[in-house]
């Protein structure tokens, strides 16, 4: 298995444990198995910040949906988030997400962090791009419609930044840092 297969995966997984900076890319089943079942490239292009969602009760978007956006914000707290396709509706195919965790910081507005990753880096200067538009969009799993708002990537990484071993390891350490990963933990 390729190591930037485990090492994009572990970059989706980076969220909440921790970790020492000088760590090297552990061999885990958990990390090749999501990175197989994404399809995640060989080389990626990633981001990852924060943006904001409204969830409401019908398309026409008058009502906010306080339990809809309460069950998503639980369920990414306590689950985490692989959206495969990510807004394909806006997007196409190709851009993989994911999502850590979710703050209510409005009555009407949810606050999440996201990685995301994409081997089309056009994809990723589409959603960081602020003018990119979402439409509203129906979540079935909480019975909800969505309006996201524009992403604020505060990181972005490319194959092409470093060498590709240096890539490697800027990337796991990064994603050491953000998971605090212990060593025991693999």
């Amino acid at each position: 298995m390729k190591s930037s297969f485990i090492l994009g995966a572990f970059s989706f997984l980076a969220a909440s444990t921790g970790c020492t900076a000088d760590m090297t890319v552990p061999e885990s089943l958990l990390l090749k198995s999501i990175a197989e079942s994404v399809s995640l490239p060989m080389y990626t292009w990633s981001a990852n910040g924060t943006h904001t969602a409204k969830g409401y009760t019908s398309k026409a978007g008058d009502e906010t949906s306080v339990e809809g956006m309460k069950e998503d914000c639980d369920n990414i707290n306590l689950n985490k988030k692989i959206a495969v396709d990510f807004r394909s509706d806006v997007f196409g195919p190709g851009l993989i997400g994911y999502f850590y965790k979710c703050e209510k910081i409005r009555d009407d507005t949810n606050l999440y962090w996201f990685t995301i990753s994409s081997g089309n880096p056009s994809l990723i200067d589409k959603m960081c791009d602020p003018n990119t538009n979402y439409p509203i969009v129906y979540d079935s799993q909480h019975n909800a419609w969505w309006i996201d708002e524009p992403f604020n990537c505060t990181q972005r990484t490319s194959p092409s930044t470093h060498s590709q071993f240096d890539h490697q390891k800027t990337a796991m350490t990064e994603s050491a840092r953000k998971v605090r990963l212990s060593r025991e933990a693999y």
